[in-house]
């Protein structure tokens, strides 16, 4: 990895990277950016190389440039996007150049484990909402005031992995997603997903994997989360939901993001 300069945490990337001011770069080299800054993006063309751009999210991409004319040019020509729904809104723009879509791997760790009734949630991009939906929640159904609603805050991935593959329900509470990792995460885990998944989830959100609905209609969300407990009790960890969620989440494997990025830079890099 080559990163900005001396103010930059060096300590967080892997070994040998060095700061661009002391890269040397030629004009066969690929240059691999990120989409969420202008200054990078005006950095990267005047660079002698190819750049592909690495657009985790559109929504970013559409704050760090002023229009798709910023992109106008042979020198962004490559764009790599996480999901389908990512690159059709790139699309969207009239982009013009290649637009290849490289979905990401979910570690082995994210598994199954001895599951428990209570549900686990991530309330960092929707804090106003997931507090909404816990209380309306604990309103209509008074039954469940001891089922424990477990938060998923500043934790390492692991731990996450941990939290999820024994939580029975996971209530998702994804905003402006280009795909949603935290929800594919625990569909892997096994758990019913229940909510919103933030836009991206359109990749492999079914009516068969999830009980999909707005962050927004708290009622009906609450009522969501009852019904993913009714079938908890009734199917227990093997219900239909969850056996969905896990099938599809398989999809997204180290082995084939391998073969992706494999097919990707083997037409463009020689051997």
């Amino acid at each position: 990895m080559i990163y900005p300069g001396e103010r930059f945490d060096a300590k967080k990337l892997p070994a040998g990277s060095t700061p661009i001011k002391d890269t040397y770069i030629s004009p066969n080299d690929y240059f691999v950016i990120p989409e969420n800054d202008s200054r990078v993006i005006a950095f990267a063309r005047n660079l002698p190389c190819h750049i592909v751009i690495h657009n985790q999210n559109t929504f970013y991409l559409l704050n760090a440039i002023r229009s798709i004319d910023d992109l106008e040019s042979d020198k962004f020509s490559d764009i790599i996007c996480p999901s389908k729904f990512s690159a059709n809104m790139l699309l969207d723009t009239g982009y013009k150049g290649s637009v290849t879509v490289i979905y990401p791997s979910l570690p082995d760790y994210f598994v199954p484990a001895r599951k428990i009734l209570k549900v686990a949630y991530s309330p960092r991009k929707l804090p106003v909402e997931s507090n909404a939906v816990i209380t309306m929640f604990r309103s209509i159904f008074p039954q469940y005031a001891k089922i424990e609603w477990q938060p998923i805050l500043d934790l390492e991935r692991r731990e996450v992995a941990r939290i999820l593959g024994e939580a029975a329900i996971y209530a998702a509470f994804s905003n402006l997603e280009s795909l949603s990792l935290s929800v594919l995460e625990a569909m892997k885990s096994g758990c019913i997903v229940v909510g919103d998944h933030g836009g991206g989830g359109l990749d492999y959100a079914t009516e068969t994997n999830g009980l999909w609905g707005s962050a927004n209609a708290v009622a009906q969300y609450a009522r969501n989360v009852g019904d993913a407990i009714s079938l908890f009790q009734a199917h227990g960890e093997n219900n239909p939901v969850a056996l969905a969620a896990t099938y599809a989440a398989c999809n997204f494997s180290v082995d084939a993001l391998r073969q992706s990025l494999e097919s990707y830079w083997g037409v463009r890099v020689p051997r």
